[in-house]
């Protein structure tokens, strides 16, 4: 127990006597750009929003140029994805629609046998809203350049900056809304061509439109958490001593689906019961939620006593 206790005291003295020996700065950031989904081209899909957020942070310089960022924040996101047209073709084994055995092939001793068709599904301009509040806690290194006089500004100095990490993203208060136009289903036995029924929408064939003013469904979902890659660059500006005003850019690329849980497979939509309640549909193999914006930061400059203020001389 006193080795573990002299072992922390020790930690602590080294952090203490590192932190008396570098600089530190205390920022507010606030940001925002256009939000979309990333997904295969082949999907035909098309996505657009847009995001914001606000938060504080903290970073603790190694050197001159290089230093350790954290931090946490508050935003929006809200992004829209359209598909003109989803396809899907359910297994041979699926012999019903509903109820309803489509067709029965009777032999001359009058047995029946029934033929197990494949059912083609089309889903007609599907549309997703997705909206939602999110707390961010981003971990990210810095790199700059040491500070060059400023050409429109007289004894100021500037230098760029980079940054890249990671920022974890906790969604709560995420509300969706799915819409479809219009289902077609219809059936193939084998024979070529497809083949349709006097009753389509009692077998559940033909075309489901709900009188052309489509599907609509709305609804919430619990906690989600998204990993996005991050990376930033601009100009870091002095504007006094120890106050400092960031101006860049960033692009973030999500690493994982944070409603893939709640995204179902094209196949359940053969039955157009289905469309009594329209859920998030997987309609592409991988989607990545993605992002680009602008940043502002406002820094309050910290130096170490053995640097003194000639850093920015």
């Amino acid at each position: 127990m006193k080795t573990k206790l002299l072992l922390i005291l020790f930690g602590i003295s080294i952090l203490q006597a590192s932190a008396q020996k570098h600089s530190k700065e205390f920022t507010i950031y606030g940001g925002g750009g256009a939000s979309f989904f990333l997904s295969p081209p082949s999907s035909s899909a098309s996505s657009i929003g847009y995001h914001a957020d606000i938060g504080f942070g903290f970073t603790y310089f190694f050197s001159h140029t290089v230093g350790f960022h954290v931090g946490a924040g508050f935003g929006i996101n809200n992004i829209t994805a359209k598909v003109g047209k989803l396809q899907t073709i359910t297994p041979d084994s699926v012999n019903r629609i509903g109820n309803y055995i489509p067709f029965e092939e009777y032999k001359d001793d009058g047995t029946v046998i029934p033929r197990y068709g494949r059912v083609h599904t089309t889903l007609y301009d599907y549309t997703e809203k997705y909206q939602t509040k999110f707390l961010s806690i981003p971990i990210m290194f810095q790199l700059q350049t040491k500070p060059k006089q400023q050409p429109l500004r007289q004894g100021k100095k500037a230098n760029f900056y980079a940054m890249t990490g990671i920022k974890i993203l906790f969604f709560f208060d995420q509300k969706y809304e799915v819409s479809l136009k219009a289902l077609e289903n219809e059936i193939d036995f084998g024979y070529g061509p497809l083949l349709g029924f006097p009753e389509p929408h009692f077998s559940g064939l033909g075309i489901f439109n709900n009188d052309q003013k489509g599907y609509i469904t709305t609804g919430k979902l619990g906690v989600g958490m998204l990993a996005l890659f991050t990376f930033e660059a601009g100009v870091k500006w002095r504007i006094r001593e120890k106050l400092l005003f960031y101006t860049g850019t960033y692009f973030d690329c999500g690493m994982n689906d944070p409603i893939k849980k709640n995204r179902q497979s094209l196949n359940i939509y053969h039955d157009p019961v289905f469309l009594e309640e329209l859920t998030l549909l997987s309609f592409a193999n991988r989607i990545n939620l993605m992002g680009v914006g602008i940043k502002l930061r406002l820094a309050f400059w910290q130096l170490s006593k053995r640097e003194g203020c000639h850093y920015w001389r």
